[in-house]
């Protein structure tokens, strides 16, 4: 397996319906750093994508890993001057170049030949005296590799490669598979990024101040919070980095966690934050009731992140990628058995009005269920006062 060609769908059809060739370039360039990732779409393997001419000249192949991308010319691409010396450049960085349908008549003296790794050949639209004969135009070459492009059937498969192509791509090998996620608004991404940070092994204050000093919403609400007669502080704080040194570690990540979780849902419906937050306070009060008094703080993430594929519209594991959490949390929240899992269960089962479930997990860890009530009516004390605390 070489890679794969990504193309530009605007719907869940296999057919290409855009008229703006330098949007749908841009869409997949965009959709396979930001929103979908790379490592998910070709597992590690490089990435055909195509590129028109204004693209080329703007520089936006180089917004692409050159370990991951080959730059596909589109055959329509005039090789002028200013063409082939921005293909240059692309090549000097280190890239590989590809010519996508190539036909050897109108391009004998083509510059770009110069410069190209691969050359695709469209099997299904060459009779086979092209076939052979561009191979024999290009045996010896020390660097250009030739590609067999939309062998659909075995028979051509089996011509192409005793003909002497180097890679091959079409029907035969796989059908294309279309690839749809939801996009992450930006503040949501920021706000990630602000959990990622506070829930580091060693909390690096000023990186967390300067991630809340970007998002006024977080700024206002810290600084409302720490002045508030809760505190009764004598002298008002007037900046984040006062904030944060009188709160503490443990109640920079509590406040932060919830106050995110607030911010992210003001899209979404308010119940869904709601819960959120009840499931966070719930997972935390029983912690003390199953010998994980000391994972408060984890319990509380526990609850607070299982409903974070809502939030977000992506699978969690996308979600917990480079999220800095503890190995039983990530594998709890991924479904696997353990005791922040049952924890979770329990809290899901009371949710429900399960009474069967509730006993029967309550019954494995040992938990008097007649604490249970009152755990929760705390834990909803607190989700109804949240967002305005936050």
């Amino acid at each position: 397996m070489c890679g794969y060609e990504l193309l530009y769908r605007s719907g869940g059809e296999n057919r290409y319906v855009e008229t703006d060739g330098d949007k749908a370039s841009l869409a997949v360039i965009r959709n396979t750093l930001l929103i979908i990732g790379s490592e998910r779409i070709t597992g590690g393997r490089r990435a055909f994508i195509n590129f028109t001419r204004s693209l080329l000249l703007d520089g936006s192949a180089f917004y692409l890993p050159k370990d991951l991308a080959v730059i596909e010319i589109l055959e329509d691409v005039v090789a002028d001057e200013p063409l082939v010396d921005a293909c240059r450049k692309i090549k000097e960085k280190g890239y590989l170049l590809a010519l996508d349908d190539f036909i050897l008549k109108a391009n004998e003296n083509n510059p770009l030949l110069d410069l190209a790794d691969i050359i695709k050949i469209d099997f299904l639209h060459t009779n086979p005296i092209m076939r052979k004969f561009i191979v024999k135009r290009f045996t010896g070459h020390n660097r250009i590799k030739l590609l067999a492009e939309k062998t659909e059937t075995r028979e051509d498969f089996l011509e192409a490669r005793d003909l002497g192509y180097h890679y091959f791509q079409g029907y035969f090998f796989s059908k294309p598979v279309v690839i749809t996620t939801k996009d992450i608004p930006g503040y949501k991404l920021h706000y990630m990024q602000i959990l990622r940070e506070i829930n580091r092994k060693e909390l690096n204050f000023e990186n967390l101040r300067q991630l809340i000093e970007k998002e006024t919403s977080l700024t206002y609400k810290l600084l409302k919070y720490i002045n508030s007669t809760f505190f009764g502080l004598r002298q008002k704080v007037t900046s984040i980095k006062q904030a944060l040194a009188l709160l503490g570690e443990e109640e920079i990540k509590k406040w932060v966690s919830l106050a995110v979780l607030v911010d992210m849902g003001r899209d979404e419906p308010e119940e869904l934050v709601r819960v959120s937050i009840l499931r966070a306070r719930f997972c935390e009060g029983l912690g003390s009731q199953v010998g994980l008094a000391a994972q408060k703080s984890e319990l509380f993430l526990l609850g607070m992140f299982s409903l974070m594929e809502v939030f977000l519209g992506r699978p969690m594991e996308e979600i917990l990628e480079g999220m800095p959490l503890s190995d039983n949390l990530k594998n709890a929240l991924l479904g696997e058995m353990n005791d922040y899992r049952k924890v979770l269960e329990l809290v899901l089962r009371y949710e429900n009005a399960d009474w069967q479930g509730v006993s029967q997990w309550a019954g494995q860890m040992r938990i008097n269920e007649a604490v249970i009530p009152e755990i929760y009516a705390q834990a909803i004390q607190v989700a109804e006062g949240a967002t305005s605390a936050a």
